[in-house]
């Protein structure tokens, strides 16, 4: 259910969302501490400043941690797709090296996965390009079949095999990295619960004090929102401002496409 909440929201709606709980949150723990700061037994606040420092720190902490996995996830997809490029042209060299039949077959085949791939955009349907792909790869695999049943089975069509192999397995990884190696809920509702204690403390601490800094104070929480913000963005695999580069793939594609030309 929370995936779901944070994947339907758009950024800009996180965005929001984020700084209006900040908002709402440090009102709340003003007006509750001035309410607090007019009863005689005030001065036991005196430890709600530490308190207040502690919970910041335990935010930036969490914000880092998490900053850190997201980033962590991006590094891992880009990586994919590097090693999604190496492989295809490997496979794509070495067709060269069998005759047009059935090696030009299979370089079609590989040309037109290649510009599969490298359609990812924020408007793509991932799950339409998954099947897509998986269709290349059944005729890919029909292709090479047929190398069982030949005769003259040299260490080319072994190589070629592998190859195919390998174009599977990078599939699966850079789906593995897509769609499932993500920020877990958990995290999440952590960190979102983190921050509104957060927010609450520091607008309780200047509700018992009588006085609050609204510049310094608005600027601590919309720099939390926006690292909330950008997590959430690179959380993202196909949409929003962070994406990982396709060009590579793309070249990839007009360049196999020149070859046989």
């Amino acid at each position: 259910m929370i995936r779901e909440l944070i994947d339907g929201m758009p950024l800009w709606g996180v965005l929001v969302t984020t700084i209006l709980i900040v908002w709402i949150a440090t009102e709340v723990g003003f007006r509750t501490g001035s309410i607090r700061s007019r009863k005689p037994d005030v001065s036991n606040e005196t430890q709600i400043s530490s308190m207040t420092g502690a919970n910041l720190g335990l935010l930036a902490f969490l914000l880092a941690f998490t900053f850190s996995m997201a980033a962590g996830h991006f590094d891992a997809r880009k990586k994919t797709i590097l090693e999604e490029i190496k492989v295809l042209e490997t496979a794509y060299m070495r067709t060269m090296l069998l005759p047009d039949d059935p090696g030009g077959a299979i370089r079609e085949l590989i040309r037109e996965y290649t510009v599969l791939r490298g359609a990812v955009t924020g408007d793509t349907d991932v799950a339409v390009l998954i099947r897509e792909s998986q269709k290349l790869q059944a005729q890919m695999w029909r292709q090479v079949e047929a190398f069982g049943g030949e005769e003259a089975f040299t260490a080319i069509h072994g190589l070629l095999i592998q190859s195919i192999n390998r174009i599977f397995e990078v599939h699966e990884d850079r789906i593995s990295a897509g769609l499932y190696n993500r920020i877990p809920p958990s995290i999440w509702v952590a960190l979102y619960s983190v921050l509104l204690l957060s927010m609450v403390g520091m607008g309780y601490h200047a509700g018992i004090k009588g006085t609050r800094s609204p510049v310094p104070s608005a600027a601590l929480a919309l720099s939390f929102s926006m690292v909330l913000f950008l997590i959430a963005d690179l959380d993202r695999p196909t949409s929003g401002l962070v994406i990982n580069d396709q060009s590579a793939m793309i070249e990839l594609g007009k360049r196999l496409q020149r070859v046989e030309q």
